[in-house]
């Protein structure tokens, strides 16, 4: 649900305290509605007054007074009205007080609210809050799981006093509520409605309650399991459910990858629910299976436990299967079953990646060989593309079967020349044997084959993100179909994600840019910039272990990637050419004090940077031993300490933000925001190099500015 404020003449101690009232007055605004809307005749005057005014064509100047409670002068009076729009309502509550109006969007079938805001207040926010609950309580609908004191001490927070230091704002969500599990119902319905369409999605709104709500993910399963019982079935139903599940789940894994203990102790409790659900014998093993594979689509590892329970779970599945049974009960039949449906390697790693956290280790090496021998082509040019698995020891299983059949019958041209592009995308310790079994092909007479010429493409990349997360597109210029892939990376872990269409209805890659576009600008870009990022992503892959996912070859293919390596960018190196490339003029210590200035203030203004602040489990430790200091002296702490030794992490960042607006294409939007505020991408060079620099933190702007927005963050208690 969309919440938002219009100006009012009250005084807000913060944010909070506002978010805090209007959170009472929309959930008010939903009791009224929800209890007007209970019996049939009020919904009957509703929908003849809709139709009435419909057939007048008098949209926009009608109102209709619905519902008037009065209990004066304690408690006020309380007024629902219909609005002209369709499906829009008014609340006002008004009080000796205080006099508060809002107007929501309300779905009646669901019972839910769509959006809402605060059209006026003014007057005594805690009285209003109170009045508030009273109402709700009169009509049935107190589900807040709030006390008094809990609205004394939030309100205590939002005004800026002192809370209670052994409080632990950082601590795990709370249970999922009645709220909780209507929203997910109605966007497993929204999603529902979508299922003819080629790509399901969330709307923003949805998505962003999703991440403020990591408590969603026990209704979100709940309602997965309930959908795969149903009798009849509805299977788009269930692929929605399956959507959302794999959209929380990955949710919750940016929040583990961060630090977050809740986080890790909820991914645990969902695999030993579905350990549970296994022994029950509650789905059958397809179902179980798919709510197993949503880890896997979330990145998320599978524990020993989970694997070995589904292993011996029955028909289906492998059945308690030991090494010397696994060639002839699962490998082979699996493989056989995989070669009458598949077209190309990458399609069998995709189909072996569905199930890949089931099996254990020992059985997917035993599949490198059995592909490697298998008398389909299609199957054996798959071994190449398992050298980028997550496991080392799947790793060099393959690069062991490419050595065992590196021969012109059993190697194909092809598969050598994706191996020897392989070698410098996976980490230097799986090199060795895979370096052996390439000089061995060629020793046998197998030459590498050509890359084959491609075709003019579209590249778009959004802008970087607080995590260092960017992501690209690749898309085909002309054609009834085309290329429709994407790149996911991420500062300090490499190629996080990727996927590759080829032959995408054109219809299909409109309308899917044009949805990725209301979420995140993502301007046309020179290749220069794409051929930097991707292979400092590699380069960032091979150091810390996570090989890239096999997509990233696909697109190379379709691209002419052919020379990407692990090229490490060198921030220094880089950030001092491109400030070489500056006038003198503007390198005058004025002149660099003021483009600094610049940046900072472009920082606070620009919302493509709402995210640019730490968020991990290291600096929330910190800054939970600073909470008896104010905002600024917090952020000295900061910038002085942990933010000083971050400040090579800051300098990518910046540099990456350089380079990425001086590839855009011209004719596109300022990808750094336009007016008084904005900054160039030269700004951004010369930030990257003082980041580098001796020159103290607090002397830097935006770094001042990430400081107040990390403390901000951490004591908001976000998740």
């Amino acid at each position: 649900m969309t919440i938002s404020t219009t100006k009012t003449d009250a005084a807000w101690r913060s944010d909070a305290q506002r978010d805090f009232l209007a959170y009472h007055l929309l959930a008010l605004a939903r009791a009224s509605l929800a209890d007007y809307f209970a019996e049939d005749a009020e919904d009957n005057e509703y929908t003849a007054w809709r139709r009435r005014q419909k057939r007048r064509r008098q949209a926009g100047s009608e109102s209709i007074m619905l519902t008037e409670r009065q209990d004066e002068p304690e408690h006020g009076t309380l007024r629902l009205t219909g609005l002209a729009a369709a499906n829009t309502f008014a609340v006002s509550l008004n009080h000796a007080e205080f006099a508060a109006a809002v107007t929501v969007s309300y779905d009646v079938d669901l019972e839910t609210l769509d959006s809402g805001r605060i059209d006026s207040f003014r007057g005594d926010v805690a009285k209003a809050i109170r009045i508030a609950r009273h109402w709700m309580d009169e009509l049935g609908d107190l589900d807040l799981d709030l006390d008094d004191v809990e609205i004394e001490r939030m309100l205590v927070e939002a005004a800026g006093e002192e809370a209670d230091e052994s409080e632990d704002t950082g601590g795990a969500p709370p249970q999922d509520t009645a709220e909780d599990r209507r929203q997910v119902r109605r966007m497993a319905r929204s999603l529902r409605r979508q299922s003819d369409e080629a790509m399901p999605d969330l709307s923003p709104d949805d998505r962003d309650w999703m991440e403020e709500t990591p408590q969603s993910l026990w209704p979100i399963l709940a309602g997965a399991v309930a959908a795969a019982s149903a009798k009849p079935r509805d299977d788009a139903l269930m692929q929605a459910w399956l959507l959302l599940l794999n959209e929380q789940l990955e949710l919750i894994r940016y929040r583990a990858e961060r630090g977050r203990d809740w986080a890790n102790e909820m991914l645990d409790e969902y695999q030993d629910r579905l350990i549970q659900l296994a022994g029950a014998n509650t789905l059958d093993n397809e179902d179980l299976l798919h709510l197993v594979t949503a880890l896997g689509h979330a990145k998320v590892a599978v524990k020993p436990e989970l694997s070995e329970v589904l292993m011996g779970s029955g028909p289906g599945l492998p059945g308690s299967v030991r090494p010397e049974q696994a060639l002839d009960q699962l490998v082979r039949p699996l493989i056989a079953k995989m070669a009458r449906n598949v077209a190309s390697p990458f399609e069998v790693v995709e189909a072996m990646n569905e199930t890949a956290g089931v099996m254990p280790t020992e059985i997917r090496s035993f599949m490198a060989h059995e592909l490697a021998l298998s008398p389909q082509p299609v199957m054996r040019d798959a071994v190449p593309l398992m050298l980028l698995d997550a496991d080392a020891e799947v790793r060099r299983a393959a690069a062991l079967a490419l050595d065992q059949t590196a021969a012109p019958d059993t190697l194909s041209p092809v598969s050598l020349r994706r191996a020897i592009a392989l070698r410098n995308w996976i980490p230097e310790a799986d090199r060795p044997p895979l370096d052996q079994a390439i000089r061995k092909a060629r020793t046998k007479g197998v030459q590498p084959a050509q890359w084959g010429h491609t075709q003019e493409h579209v590249l778009r990349a959004s802008p970087i993100d607080g995590s260092g997360a960017q992501s690209l597109l690749f898309l085909g210029k002309s054609g009834r179909t085309g290329l429709f892939a994407g790149l996911l990376l991420k500062q300090g872990f490499g190629v996080r994600d990727g996927w590759c269409s080829p032959d995408t209805p054109r219809r299909e890659i409109s309308s899917a840019v044009a949805g990725l576009q209301r979420q995140v600008p993502s301007p046309e870009i020179e290749r220069s910039y794409i051929d930097v990022a991707v292979q400092n992503a590699i380069a960032a892959g091979v150091a810390e272990g996570h090989p890239p996912d096999p997509a990233l070859l696909q697109i190379a293919e379709a691209v002419d990637g052919a020379d990407w390596k692990d090229r490490r960018l060198d921030v220094a190196a880089e950030s001092e050419r491109l400030v070489a490339e500056l006038p003198a003029e503007q390198l005058t210590e004025a002149a660099i004090t003021a483009s600094l200035k610049r940046t900072g203030s472009w920082l606070t203004a620009n919302h493509l940077t709402d995210s640019w602040f730490e968020d991990d489990a290291e600096v929330n430790d910190l800054l939970g031993t600073l909470r008896a200091m104010d905002v600024a002296a917090a952020s000295r702490t900061l910038l002085d300490g942990l933010l000083a030794q971050r400040r090579s992490i800051w300098a990518e960042r910046f540099l990456l933000a350089s380079l990425w607006a001086r590839a855009v294409k011209a004719g596109q939007p300022p990808p750094l925001g336009a007016g008084v505020r904005a900054i160039t991408w030269r700004d951004l060079a010369l930030l990257a190099r003082e980041v580098l620099s001796t020159r103290p933190l607090r002397e830097i702007g935006v770094m001042t500015e990430i400081a107040k927005r990390t403390v901000g963050a951490s004591r908001s208690g976000r998740w």
